[in-house]
Parts: C-alpha cells; sequence; structure tokens
C-alpha cells in the first residue's frame, strides 16, 4: 500500500468517526440526557418555581413555554431552569436564552472535532507543558494496574502518594472524561488512609499534581478551596477571542468550586470588577460569600488581564477544539491553568451573563463544520 492511499484510508475512517459522532451519537445520547434534565428539573429547579411568589399567571407561562418549544424544537426545560417565569422578564428576553439540547447535542457536536485532547487531562497537561503553559506540575499518571512518574519511570501505584508526600497536598483526579469537580481529591501529607488503588478501582486512570496556593485576594473571599476564573474562549483561525468570564467560588467547607458542592458563580466584568451578585446552581442570588461575608460588587480580583491572556493563548494550542472552557486559578506569582473543558458549562454562562443566545449561536456557526484536514 503506498503513503498516499494509506493517508485515504486513515482520513476517510476518520470521516466516518466524525459522521458517526456529530450525526448519530447525540441522538442516541438523547434518551440519556432527556432522563438527567427530568430528573435535575424535578429535584432542584420545579420546588424553587413552587416557592416562587412573583411567577407569572399559569397562562402566561404555558403560552411561554408553547413558544420556546416551538422555537428551539426541544423541551424548554432552560425555563425553568433559569427562572425565567418571574414577573418582569419579557418573551424577548426569554427568548435570549439557548437551551442545554440546542448547545450539547446540535452544535458543540460540529464546533470542537476532536475531544481527545482536552477530555484526556494528561495529554492536556502534555500540549500545555509543551508550550511553556503554567500549570500545576503533574507527578504521575495511570490506571488499575499502576503508574509512571512525569518523567516516564514506571511506579507501583500503592507508592504513589508516599512518594510524593514530602511536597504537601496534591491532588488526585480522574484523568479522562471527568466533570463538575467528579473524583477530585486532595490528599495531605500523613493522610495514610487514601488508598491510590481504590480509587483507580473506582475510577479507572488517574493523575497526581502539585496543589496550588492562591492569591490572597481569593484567600479573602473563600479560604477553602482553590477558587477559580472559568473562561470561555472561541477560536476563529489562529486567533482566540475571549467571549465569558466568570469566577467560581467555593461552598462552605468544601475543597472545590463546583456549583454542585455548594459553590458560586460570579460574573467578572470587562473592566475586571466582579458583578454585585453571585449565583448558585438554583439561581439563588448572594451578594456575599456565606462564609466570610465578603461583598462581591466592585472588588477586584489580582491579574485578571493576564488570566484572560492566558486563557486565549491556551485556545491557539487545540485547533480542532474551537470552544472551550478553561479553569484557571491565580497563584500569588500569577494565573495557572487548572484544564480545560470541551463541554463548558452553558448553566454557569447563563446564570451570570443572562441569556446568551444571539451572543453565542452565530458565534459557533461561524465555525462549525470546519474540514478535519
Amino acid at each position: 500500500m503506498t503513503p498516499s492511499s494509506n493517508r485515504g484510508f486513515n482520513h476517510r475512517q476518520a470521516l466516518a468517526e466524525d459522521w458517526f459522532r456529530t450525526r448519530v451519537l447525540p441522538r442516541v445520547a438523547a434518551a440519556r440526557f432527556l432522563h438527567h434534565q427530568v430528573r435535575q428539573i424535578r429535584h432542584e429547579h420545579l420546588p424553587v418555581l413552587l416557592r416562587t411568589q412573583n411567577r407569572k399567571s399559569a397562562a402566561r407561562m404555558a403560552e411561554e413555554l408553547l413558544t420556546t418549544s416551538v422555537r428551539w424544537r426541544c423541551l424548554p426545560f432552560h425555563y425553568v431552569r433559569y427562572g425565567v417565569y418571574r414577573h418582569g422578564i419579557s418573551a424577548e428576553e426569554v427568548g435570549s436564552y439557548l437551551p442545554e439540547t440546542v448547545l450539547f447535542h446540535r452544535l458543540l457536536p460540529r464546533v470542537n472535532r476532536d475531544l481527545v485532547t482536552l477530555d484526556d487531562k494528561v495529554i492536556g497537561k502534555r500540549i500545555l507543558a509543551g508550550a511553556g503553559i503554567p500549570q500545576p506540575a503533574l507527578l504521575a499518571c495511570g490506571n488499575r494496574r499502576g503508574g509512571v512518574t512525569a518523567d516516564g519511570r514506571p511506579l507501583d501505584i500503592d507508592r504513589v502518594i508516599r512518594l510524593f508526600s514530602s511536597r504537601g497536598r496534591v491532588v488526585v483526579k480522574p484523568a479522562r472524561y471527568s466533570s463538575g469537580g467528579a473524583g477530585v481529591v486532595i490528599v495531605r501529607p500523613g493522610e495514610e488512609d487514601f488508598s491510590l488503588a481504590a480509587y483507580a478501582r473506582r475510577w479507572g486512570s488517574w493523575l497526581v499534581e502539585e496543589h496550588v496556593r492562591q492569591h490572597p485576594d481569593l484567600d479573602v473571599l473563600n479560604p477553602y478551596a482553590l477558587n477559580t476564573f472559568r473562561v470561555i474562549t472561541l477560536l476563529k483561525g489562529t486567533s482566540a477571542e475571549v467571549l465569558f468570564t466568570l469566577l467560581k467560588l467555593g461552598g462552605a467547607g468544601r475543597a472545590t468550586d463546583n456549583s454542585a458542592d455548594g459553590g458560586l458563580q460570579i460574573r467578572v466584568l470587562p473592566d475586571g470588577r466582579l458583578d454585585r451578585r453571585g449565583y448558585d446552581r438554583r439561581l439563588a442570588a448572594h451578594s456575599h460569600h456565606p462564609v466570610t461575608s465578603v461583598p462581591f460588587a466592585g472588588r477586584r480580583i489580582a491579574h485578571v488581564d493576564a488570566v484572560r491572556e492566558l486563557a486565549a493563548r491556551c485556545a491557539a494550542l487545540f485547533p480542532q477544539t474551537p470552544f472551550i472552557g478553561w479553569d484557571i486559578a491565580v497563584a500569588p506569582g500569577g494565573p495557572v491553568v487548572i484544564e480545560g473543558n470541551s463541554s463548558p458549562s452553558l448553566a454557569h454562562i447563563q446564570r451570570t451573563h443572562g441569556g446568551v443566545a444571539r451572543r453565542l449561536l452565530p458565534e459557533l456557526r461561524s465555525v462549525m463544520d470546519r474540514p478535519l484536514t
């Protein structure tokens, strides 16, 4: 077989896999996604609707639900998720909210063509390291059978944590396909009861990285978790644009800043100041952190401009994944990339920025269905 025919076969196979991922898989996954949305609405958002006193009339809500369903050609779960049933929210504002179904099942599969480079966190970290991007040092990675150090030396899985205990706290997390902070564990020196072997049996592949000490500006807001910026970038050609920036703050007594653990999200204004309110996953507004009581309004965090610049620089390294949500911490010396997300949380964006359909739809359509080569 000639080299050219070899390339042709590989290319045809890639096209077939891409067709399956973009056209077939979203339909197959729709039933599971529907179950997830129903469960989330029933347990989290519907109780909030029933407790809300200033909601629109039943007739008005029914009309808006029908109009929204017809417009987006999907069940309007987002109508309840974002609380647009409240008085004072116009029909135009209702229409500005983008449904999760549309983003994750119609748009994103045709925008982000290569997910492995980000969804496999070890690969992502190595790409970032090759470009000199500041990030927590990778100490070791592996699976159920064993591990290797960052420089490739084989390592018995039972010795990993003990080997790096002198570095202080370390972070253990799933190396592939995790989201929402699932599986993230902070191991402190002397915690001999933590079993990486048991962790690997539950989560599969894993990585261990250094724990980041955060900047005092973020410690003041919440010292109990590593609080990170979520920066949404869109790569067009060779340059990336920052679309949205928000700050994620961990909840009371939690080690991560994810909303599932009681975290808050706050919009970061263009000039680097925080918005006056942050929101939890049930859309309750908070003017200050519930633990530290530090108000958000007008507060500035050091290095916000550098955070945005770093996110845009990282985005250029992943040309087949143009729409990325970057989690970036701020250490005393400046911003540090924690990870990139190929499926950025739309809920985070629309909780803090309101409906983004009018801005986001044309942006994503402009990079859809690009050639694979």
